[in-house]
């Protein structure tokens, strides 16, 4: 019963963190992408919220969510599915007007189900890492594509590949006028 106050905590501090900067010209961006995690070869879905401190520095919360997969193990077969929580940090690199590399460092926290069908018995791993990778992103005006490989360090050594779309929200003040735009 953690899970639950877990999600309502990082949801309640995604909302607020805007609301901490709400005095000058700000932006965060609303991110949605597939990720596959090479490790448990699941597919999933990634859902994030990044602030953007300054034209380089951006920081988020993301949420993975892995679909539940039947896979063999020990000559069993098992359903596997699982929930990650990540806050990380980008420091963008410009290559272009469009194109931007970025490294990546972060935490994360997995939440992984697996199910032995044959024995009808559920496991629980729970587990912290820390995370380090690079991504691309490519600016076109408010949307961006961008992919992203990650390596998580910790209990359980985990690769992932991401690829989605961001889209940006700027406001507060800008100059003399204030102003409330989409980027």
């Amino acid at each position: 019963m953690k899970q639950p106050k877990l999600l309502q905590g990082l949801f309640i501090a995604c909302l607020l963190l805007p609301a901490m900067f709400a005095a000058a010209q700000h932006t965060a961006s609303i991110d949605l992408a597939t990720v596959r995690n090479m490790h448990s070869q699941l597919n999933g879905f990634n859902v994030s919220a990044f602030y953007h401190f300054n034209e380089r520095l951006i920081g988020g919360i993301e949420m993975n969510r892995f679909l539940t997969s039947k896979h063999i193990k020990h000559e069993e077969a098992v359903e596997l599915s699982s929930w990650d929580f990540d806050l990380n940090f980008h420091y963008l690199l410009p290559l272009s007007k469009t194109v931007r590399l970025y490294p990546l460092t972060g935490i994360s926290h997995t939440s992984e189900k697996e199910y032995i069908i044959a024995l009808d018995e559920t496991v629980y791993q729970r587990f912290w890492s820390f995370n380090t990778g690079a991504g691309a992103v490519f600016q076109f005006g408010k949307w961006a594509p961008h992919i992203e490989y990650m390596f998580t360090w910790g209990k359980m050594n985990q690769q992932f590949l991401l690829a989605g779309i961001s889209y940006e929200l700027e406001w507060g003040e800008e100059g003399e006028r204030k102003k409330i735009r989409m980027v």
